[in-house]
This record gives structure tokens, C-alpha cells and sequence, in this order.
């Protein structure tokens, strides 16, 4: 089996021809255990694996690949990757809003169902990147303020949102709906941004500043 760890053979002493790319995956964990890195992407035949399809692509026997390769980094270097990506995908998410806004207001509510459905995805995977990342990072969503607003806030004001945009589309309240979007959804997603240009900002601090300390380490007598 051709696998690899950020470009070099892996060691798969443990692994046999029916092994899984999820013990694959646990081979190149255990490589990394004396290191601070942790595996943050899988490509398979040098196709990027996405979050979607990982769980299935993790059962599938390693050998069915031609090529199969872990890559890692720093947890910062992680959490700021996904993070950015996070950025992107919130960004975009205004347009699935609008197209909602506009399918409602005409009367085609099944498009504007499916629109607002797309951007809980997001929104949901938004609040589990910052979560997830912040956890990572050793990050106190109580003790970090974003533009004089305590993390843990942001948190819970986006969880609210969330939850009554649920609950609009689940009774299929169509005024509540229409109010939320009209009214409220450009303001929390703008200040979203804000939140996450906060977080990746404070991350991109320490980093340099840890960075900087080591090269000062590596220097002094």
C-alpha cells in the first residue's frame, strides 16, 4: 500500500492488505504522538477528501486507493485553515438569505425552505468550527472579547438564532420567517464576521508570538 504522511512513506507495520484508510489514519496518529502536529487533511489518488464524504472514504479498505496521504500541522495552523474557510462559506451564506427573502415573498416557499435548510448547514457548522476550534486552541470563550463582547456571547446569541430559525421553518410560520430574515439575519451575520475576524486575528497573535519566541530560544546562548 502507497500511504504517506505529509509526503513520506508511512510506517504500516500494523497494516495488512484488508486494513481500512481509518486504520491508516490511526497508524499516522500514533507516528505523530511525540510531536505537537495533528492530521487535518486526507487526500485519496491526490484527490482532497471533503467533510462529507470523510466518514465513508474512512471505512473503505486503504489498498482500493492508488495513493493515500495524511497531511498535518500545528493546531493553530488548523483551526486558522478551517476558520478562514468558515469565512468564506458565512460570507456566501448572505446570497442563500436574500434568494430565501425573495422565494418567500413571492410565494414559493418549498425554494425558500431549501435555501434557509442550506444556510442552517453552514451556520451550524460555523458554531462547531469555533467550538471545536477554540477547544483546540486552549481558547477561553469566557476570558476572549471581540469588539467588547465576550466569545461565549457570540456563541450563544448565533445558538438562539439559530434555534428560532428552526423553529420558524419547522411550524412553517411564515410571518415569524419573514420578520427573521427581513430583520434580523443580515444584522447577526455581519456580526459574525466580526466575530470570526476577531478569533482568527487573536489566533494569528499568538502564533507569531509563539514563533517569535522560539526563534529567540533557538538563538540565545
Amino acid at each position: 500500500m502507497n500511504i504517506y504522511l505529509d509526503s513520506q512513506p508511512l510506517v504500516t507495520k500494523s497494516l495488512d492488505g484488508n486494513s481500512t484508510v481509518h486504520a491508516a489514519l490511526e497508524a499516522a496518529k500514533h507516528q505523530l504522538t511525540s510531536t505537537d502536529l495533528m492530521i487535518f487533511g486526507v487526500k485519496c489518488d491526490d484527490q482532497e477528501v471533503s467533510p462529507e464524504d470523510l466518514e465513508k472514504i474512512l471505512g473503505m479498505p486503504a489498498a482500493r486507493f492508488a495513493r493515500v496521504e495524511f497531511i498535518s500541522g500545528h493546531p493553530g495552523e488548523v483551526v486558522l485553515s478551517a476558520l478562514r474557510q468558515t469565512r468564506m462559506s458565512l460570507a456566501d451564506s448572505f446570497t442563500g438569505v436574500k434568494q430565501a427573502s425573495e422565494c418567500l415573498s413571492k410565494g414559493r416557499v418549498a425554494e425558500a425552505f431549501g435555501a434557509l435548510v442550506r444556510c442552517l448547514s453552514v451556520w451550524g457548522q460555523a458554531h462547531e468550527a469555533v467550538v471545536q476550534g477554540m477547544a483546540l486552541c486552549g481558547i477561553d470563550a469566557e476570558r476572549l472579547i471581540i469588539s467588547g463582547r465576550p466569545l461565549l456571547d457570540w456563541l450563544q446569541g448565533l445558538a438562539e438564532q439559530l434555534r428560532g430559525l428552526k423553529g420558524a421553518i419547522e411550524s412553517r410560520d411564515h410571518v415569524l420567517l419573514g420578520d427573521i430574515l427581513q430583520y434580523e439575519l443580515d444584522e447577526t451575520l455581519q456580526g459574525w464576521e466580526v466575530m470570526l475576524d476577531g478569533i482568527i486575528a487573536h489566533i494569528e497573535r499568538d502564533s507569531n508570538g509563539s514563533s517569535a519566541a522560539a526563534r529567540e530560544a533557538a538563538v540565545t546562548p
